[in-house]
């Protein structure tokens, strides 16, 4: 059995992961909390439990077999399970609670699973997690999943506050890109062992961007909300590492909100 190597940065003709970054308009939130001091990546076992459905499968972290579709999406219970052990693992490391998915969750469409993971890594750190998700910013993400591209802010958001947003691509779960986003974000030694392609040196700022742009404290306001949207796509441009998701995120005003999905 073949494999190829997938792991790809910068703008690349082919499928792999290609991270961008995160918040094209308004980021004024807060940061918090610390960012990791190392990159960490999925573990064999998780990688091998939703590529091939065993976690003891030999094939490296980051690389397909010639009889793997990498553009399909995984949600599998082995597959969540196994990524949702090394989320926790780095939680614990964190000192944070673990994440807890509801039980529908492999009954969720993927742009939900990815709001409602975003929720949970919030939610673990005593961050208010997003409201729900709107017609308008699920529109912004649709046509950045299928650009490859951080969405941006249209017409149809009204009047909002604060936008940011973030955009991954070649995960076959929205674990599998939460993940990366969270803690393999940072700069790794040199820019071939480096999947965020904003993060261009030790001290770049596009470093954890996306964990960042995930964890970001909304100023409190009266009479406002923060939302989400949120697209994942498995075709488009040739040139783009599939699948590809996309989120936006928002603070506006609740007078200002048509809601596609409202979370309790």
């Amino acid at each position: 059995m073949s494999s190829a190597k997938t792991l790809l940065v910068g703008l690349v003709v082919g499928v792999g992961i290609i991270l961008s970054s995160s918040g094209p308009a308004g980021d004024a939130f807060v940061q918090s909390p610390k960012n990791p001091p190392l990159n960490s990546s999925v573990s064999i076992k998780a990688w091998n439990s939703c590529l091939v459905g065993n976690p003891h499968g030999n094939i490296p972290v980051d690389e397909f077999p010639s009889n793997v579709n990498p553009n399909a999406v995984i949600n599998s219970r082995l597959c969540n399970l196994a990524v949702l052990k090394d989320i926790n693992a780095q939680h614990r490391l964190e000192g944070v609670p673990p994440m807890v998915l509801p039980p529908n969750y492999t009954n969720l469409s993927p742009a939900e699973q990815l709001v409602l993971v975003v929720n949970a890594e919030r939610e673990s750190r005593n961050i208010a997690p997003f409201v729900g998700m709107t017609e308008s910013l699920d529109k912004d993400a649709l046509k950045a999943a299928l650009a490859g591209n951080d969405p941006n802010p249209s017409i149809g958001d009204g009047n909002w506050i604060i936008y940011n947003s973030i955009w991954a691509g070649g995960y076959q779960s929205a674990l599998l890109a939460d993940f990366d986003w969270m803690y393999n974000d940072g700069w790794g030694g040199n820019l071939n062992n480096t999947i965020n392609v904003d993060c261009t040196s030790s001290k770049s700022r596009g470093c954890w961007g996306h964990r960042d742009a995930i964890l970001a404290i909304y100023p409190p306001t009266d009479g406002t909300f923060i939302v989400a949207g949120a697209a994942m796509v498995t075709s488009g441009v040739k040139s783009l590492a599939l699948p590809s998701w996309a989120a936006a995120f928002e603070q506006v005003p609740s007078d200002n909100v048509r809601f596609a999905t409202v979370f309790k």
